[in-house]
């Protein structure tokens, strides 16, 4: 045992388990503190950290009935149109489509000489390896 121990304590093991044993330690300490009014009924504490109320801000919730009353009273006001909509969605999707097919036809002859470029150079390496183990295995 003391032949363990010794070995334990010259290679900084004892260090880094008495570090883990703190840090369980002072785990476990936060985790009786935060449940001992539910698990023991104890009321030794004022501060219980699982009946802290957030602010209405931080739920997510408030953000979505806030975004829900704001679109339902701009509906409400007659600001949006489906027509209207639809029909700049459209335009806005020619627009783009068209757009986005010239960068496709402009940028398309480079990206297939890279493509080839480098599939022929793959191919290359994978015949010289092959080429490299045949001779291995020969000799």
């Amino acid at each position: 045992m003391a032949t363990v121990m010794r070995l334990a304590s010259s290679g900084g093991l004892a260090e880094d388990l008495l570090a883990a044993l703190i840090a369980a330690l002072a785990g476990l300490a936060v985790i009786a503190y935060a449940a001992a009014s539910d698990l023991f009924e104890l009321k030794i504490f004022k501060f219980d950290p699982f009946a802290f109320k957030y602010p209405r801000e931080a739920r997510i919730e408030y953000w979505y009935t806030r975004a829900a009353r704001r679109f339902e009273a701009f509906l409400a006001r007659g600001g949006w149109n489906y027509a209207k909509a639809k029909k700049q969605a459209k335009v806005a999707m020619k627009r783009d489509w068209r757009r986005l097919r010239g960068e496709a036809r402009r940028l398309l002859p480079e990206a297939a000489r890279r493509l080839n470029r480098d599939i022929a150079l793959g191919a290359l390496a994978i015949a010289i390896s092959l080429v490299a183990l045949l001779i291995m295995r020969l000799t």
